[in-house]
């Protein structure tokens, strides 16, 4: 999903301080950078530290785990000495013949240290600036809005033979993408609602897929995210406990959607609205199967945490030592276990394969290696990621969706079953409670609904004006309207100097595309696209677009026409997408690494070594090899108790 805000309702229905205070009860400061050094100091006495309990995305204190948590960054090649030098000294060339302008905070380009690109490095609307005067982004504005209105045109896959889903990945992958992007990029406002990169618009998420979307700053920092226990530490994770009133049975057993109340200062709140959702990162409550997805991972941690908490007696520690041992062990293994997925499961679904091959190894070679001269600078999110490759999932969102064995919805409605949008109706009734075989391939059960297949074409339902609706009056609508747009207003490469980039440090990525070595090639493939199905196309957009494309115009492009093989076509990414999106999240699991994983080892074998380090004892052996979706939620069935859960859990 959209890498920076996703799929939701719009942001200006919602009840919100712009600046991280709270018009809304379940506001939690995400921003872990003040923490005040946390992964630097070392707990004195581990009952009362509040390490790894906030901030730092699971930062245990380096004493109870030992080591460097990021000796797998240092392991992992980032390209040969003669390529760093080179480009460090193409680097300090390019900055010192830079535009002066000062980047958006959080975020870093692609294969670059400079905060601006070059002009001539730059996507560009009829060879100049877009942005340069207020004629250019108009020109702008009504380019994307006419190419936005060709990507509604239907695809034609196969040569009209072919289906239009993806039964390689089935539906709730494209959900699980959305949480990873929550948890990449923390936004203080989406820069498609604003068009404009001068309002304070930043990246607050200084740790990356640590599973702060879902704990959030911990028990201390986020307190409305965690069960409260009468003199005792929180933590256990929020459930929701109540009934609809359009359920005439109730639920066994409760907790199948996440809390949510009425706020009770709110004049113009009332008990029956429950406006507010007590989790950690409120982005979460986008849509019914994003807040059901949160539902799950909240089952993960409570269920290892009961497994891990010792009976009242059952130890000669004190109750707070306990307590908090137990959070932060299973706080590590849901991380591990979620890290695990996203490289074996995840990844090697929506990547090219040759692209996955090259980049799932012991050590991957990066095409960057800013991190290893300015470390800050790998911590980044590049812009060419969340607002370009890392959209590709809003291809791959369906008309509708079965939620359960006996109720499918439109996918409108799915958008606005949210606390935001229809507080009446919540909590969630059972119709709404997900079946989770129908999203992932669980053992023994039957196929799951499919994605889409990935290509510059989305549902018509994201189309929608009330749900995506114009930032003026009069201008244009609609999901992919936004999402050329935030590209157009942040700066991104070029897809030709962006090619011409990487083919200068590994010219066999390159190489084993037609669409990336060929550049007439690759234009005549675009002019031919373009002109099918034109409507309001001009030949002259037709020819800026052919040859400049937006990058996340681009990225689904190739993936649509990318293999040779109809029958591969939007199966997965093309090859620069699945470089840009390997690049971030390989780098991200490898430079922000957890305490005792390790890249090379079996999830068994870390999971052993992260409880040793806190127990001297290995307590997780009870956690299989859990590689996939599938393998996950049937475990999540077990330590949580659902296998019989009313409605049913699988």
């Amino acid at each position: 999903m959209n890498a920076v805000r996703a799929i939701r309702p719009p942001r200006h229905a919602r009840v919100r301080d712009r600046t991280g205070g709270s018009k809304r009860l379940s506001v939690c400061r995400i921003d872990s950078r003040s923490n005040h050094g946390v992964e630097n100091n070392v707990a004195h006495d581990f009952g009362r530290s509040k390490m790894g309990r906030h901030g730092g995305g699971f930062s245990i204190a380096r004493e109870q785990l030992g080591g460097d948590t990021n000796s797998d960054a240092t392991l992992a090649g980032t390209g040969d000495r003669e390529l760093s030098a080179r480009l460090g000294a193409d680097a300090a060339r390019a900055r010192a013949s830079a535009p002066s302008e000062r980047g958006i905070s959080g975020f870093r380009h692609f294969l670059s240290e400079l905060d601006t690109l070059p002009l001539d490095k730059r996507f560009k609307v009829d060879g100049d600036d877009p942005l340069k005067s207020d004629a250019s982004k108009e020109r702008l504005r009504s380019l994307m809005d006419r190419l936005a209105k060709r990507m509604r045109v239907p695809p034609v896959w196969e040569g009209g033979q072919g289906p239009l889903e993806n039964s390689d990945i089935p539906a709730g992958y494209t959900y699980l993408l959305q949480l990873v992007a929550h948890d990449l990029v923390q936004t203080s406002f989406p820069i498609s609602e604003l068009e404009n990169t001068a309002t304070g618009v930043r990246n607050d998420r200084a740790y990356r897929l640590k599973l702060d979307t879902i704990y959030g700053g911990g028990p201390e920092v986020c307190p409305f995210a965690y069960e409260a226990r009468p003199k005792s530490s929180r933590s256990k994770l929020r459930l929701g406990s109540g009934t609809s009133s359009a359920d005439q049975v109730e639920m066994t057993p409760k907790g199948r959607d996440i809390a949510r109340v009425a706020c009770p200062w709110d004049p113009n709140s009332q008990p029956h609205r429950l406006t507010e959702v007590l989790i950690a990162d409120q982005r979460n409550d986008d849509h019914a199967i994003l807040s059901q997805l949160t539902t799950l991972f909240h089952h993960l941690h409570n269920g290892l945490l009961a497994r891990l908490s010792p009976p009242p007696g059952g130890t000669t520690e004190s109750e707070a030592v306990a307590i908090d041992k137990a959070f932060l062990c299973a706080r590590g293994a849901a991380t591990l276990i979620y890290r695990n997925i996203i490289r074996r499961d995840l990844l090697k679904r929506i990547l090219n394969r040759d692209v996955y091959a090259r980049y799932n190894v012991d050590r991957p070679h990066f095409l960057s290696v800013s991190s290893t001269r300015q470390p800050y600078r790998g911590s980044l999110i590049p812009l060419e990621f969340t607002h370009a490759a890392f959209r590709f999932g809003h291809a791959m969102v369906r008309d509708s969706y079965r939620i359960n064995p006996t109720n499918a919805f439109p996918l409108g409605e799915v958008l606005r079953t949210t606390s935001n949008s229809a507080p009446n109706n919540m909590p969630l009734p059972r119709k709404w409670i997900a079946s989770w075989s129908h999203f992932f391939d669980v053992p023994g059960k039957p196929q799951p609904q499919p994605s889409m297949r990935i290509g510059p074409h989305f549902s018509g339902q994201l189309h929608d004006r009330s749900l995506f609706p114009p930032i003026s009056p009069d201008g244009a609508w609609g999901l992919a309207y936004k999402d050329l747009m935030s590209a157009g207003f942040v700066g991104l490469w070029s897809v030709d100097s962006l090619v011409e980039e990487i083919r200068s440090r590994q010219p066999s990525l390159i190489g084993r595309d037609r669409l990336l070595e060929d550049r007439s090639y690759r234009v005549g493939r675009l002019r031919t696209w373009l002109e099918q199905n034109r409507g309001d196309l001009t030949d002259a957009d037709i020819e800026t677009l052919a040859n400049d494309p937006p990058l996340p115009f681009y990225i689904l492009f190739e993936a649509a026409a990318g293999p040779d093989d109809p029958a591969k076509q939007g199966k997965t990414l093309g090859v620069l997408g699945s470089i840009i999106v390997a690049e971030v999240i390989f780098g991200a699991m490898l430079e922000d690494g957890i305490p005792a994983g390790s890249w090379s080892s079996s999830l068994g074998e870390s999971l052993s070594r992260l409880s040793t380090r806190i127990y001297a004892a290995n307590r997780l052996a009870f956690v299989p090899e859990i590689e996939n979706m599938g393998d996950l939620v049937l475990f999540i069935a077990d330590i949580a108790n659902l296998q019989d859960a009313d409605p049913t859990f699988l």
